[in-house]
């Protein structure tokens, strides 16, 4: 097993190497960034709620590339769609005001709506206060969106929608979205300038899911809104890179079955289709008596000793001239030429071939000696 094993070892070690590298390592270190291209929606909609935004971002120009990894440089003039898996601290709040005051463009969803979030609060945005604002407004107007009373510091901020194009100087610009499908379904979104860049915070991510977006009124406004024409869209949905090491143990039990499915078809295919894995070992070399007392032994059970040892007998009395009975001085005259003893002579020329085979083969090893010094 082990010769098999060292045949086999290598080619299943350099094939798991290569998935790896082909299926971690070089879209992690050579490709970070997974470029968007207008396309058929397929069965990727149901595990990605955004797949229509990046749809929507390509069939525009603008395109959309997605990232992991909250990395921005300061001259980036890409605007970058930040709706994290998991909510932001502090540090990283600072860090993307920073980049926005130099410049950025941001949307950003909180990762869990209704949670205190340190972005929203460093700009000083209470979700719910705002939300009875435009229900308040809603229900005096039926038209969206809307544009509500200043709220909170800030500068001016130029929002533009499908349904209309305005620049208000006020604190904030406030949208309330509905779908047409329902009067109380939609997001709010809250626009604010920040330096030579813009923040837009919205109350949730729904606002850009699948569903939403293909009514088309809120997917119109996310591309006409939120990114500025021929500028490419950043998308990032995760904070962190992907690291190598929780990527295997996410993955362990798919691993362990393909290296499993490796090792079984390495086995067949270096194995026999029938039988053993390993052939059988040759017998040993016998000596010239062993195979003797076999072929003794296989003629005793096949009853063809007594013809056989009947007619050697014969031959060797005809030879010798040997009397048929027992005459002492012919008998010891031919064990003193022989060097045979008497024993061994009489039992070979008189004798009944017992039942023994080793019997057998030392008297017709006598009469052959016999046979050949005539």
């Amino acid at each position: 097993m082990s010769g098999l094993l060292r045949r086999i070892l290598p080619p299943i070690v350099v094939t798991a190497l290569l998935v790896i590298l082909a299926v971690v390592v070089w879209p992690m270190v050579f490709e970070p960034y997974e470029e968007i291209v207008p396309g058929p929606p397929s069965l990727a909609a149901k595990q990605n709620p955004l797949l229509a935004l990046e749809r929507l971002l390509a069939e525009t120009g603008q395109g959309a590339r997605r990232q992991s990894g909250l990395t921005l440089t300061p001259s980036a003039p890409t605007t970058v769609l930040l709706f994290p898996d998991e909510p932001i601290n502090s540090a990283q709040a600072e860090q993307l005001m920073i980049w926005v005051a130099d410049g950025g463009r941001l949307v950003y969803a909180p990762a869990t709506p209704g949670e205190p979030d340190p972005l929203m609060d460093a700009l000083g945005v209470d979700w719910l206060e705002l939300d009875e604002q435009v229900e308040a407004v809603m229900a005096e107007q039926a038209t969206a969106p809307l544009n509500l009373p200043p709220f909170g510091p800030g500068g001016d901020l130029e929002l533009v929608s499908p349904l209309a194009v305005f620049t208000c100087p006020a604190d904030h610009d406030t949208l309330r979205l509905r779908a047409p499908a329902s009067d109380r379904a939609g997001c709010v979104a809250v626009g604010e300038a920040q330096g030579s860049g813009a923040l837009v915070l919205v109350s949730s991510p729904t606002l850009f899911h699948n569903d939403q977006l293909g009514l088309g009124q809120h997917g119109r406004f996310a591309v006409e809104a939120f990114t500025p024409a021929r500028e490419r869209a950043l998308l990032i949905t995760q904070l962190k890179h992907e690291r190598l090491l929780p990527f295997f143990w996410e993955h362990a039990a798919h691993a362990v079955v393909s290296l499993g499915l490796l090792i079984v078809v390495g086995l067949w295919r270096a194995s026999r289709r029938f039988g053993p894995v390993l052939p059988e070992p040759s017998a040993d070399r016998r000596s010239l008596r062993d195979a003797l007392e076999a072929r003794g032994a296989y003629l005793w059970g096949k009853g063809h000793l007594t013809p056989l040892l009947d007619a050697l007998r014969a031959e060797v009395r005809a030879a010798r001239r040997l009397p048929a009975d027992d005459a002492l001085a012919a008998w010891d005259e031919l064990a003193r030429s022989q060097g045979v003893p008497m024993t061994f002579l009489r039992e070979a020329l008189l004798r009944e071939p017992s039942s023994d085979p080793s019997t057998f083969v030392r008297v017709v090893a006598v009469l052959a000696a016999l046979r050949r010094s005539r």
